[in-house]
């Protein structure tokens, strides 16, 4: 390959690399999920159906989590004390 093809292919691969570089190989389970998060399956269930549960992707019928929402929705949780709401 001449450099003239090989340039921007390597431009256009380093672009594509620098965009989805923070992403993660994969989404988690529902039961990969619960896992990560210490609750059971039927509790993560019911959470997303009252949506109170964390941000999840829906393909198809299969429910996806991304590890970080699960952070963020998880971190949102934290209290000093039991008085305080979760509102």
């Amino acid at each position: 390959m001449d450099s003239q093809i090989r340039e921007p292919l390597r431009r256009n691969l380093d672009r594509h690399a620098s965009i989805h570089s923070d992403l993660p190989t994969r989404k988690l389970s529902v039961q990969e999920a619960a896992r990560f998060l210490g609750l059971s399956v039927s509790t993560l269930n019911k959470m997303r159906l009252n949506g109170t549960g964390s941000r999840y992707l829906k393909l198809g019928r299969r429910v996806l989590y991304d590890i970080r929402d699960l952070q963020e929705w998880a971190a949102e949780r934290t209290r000093s004390h039991t008085s305080q709401d979760l509102d």
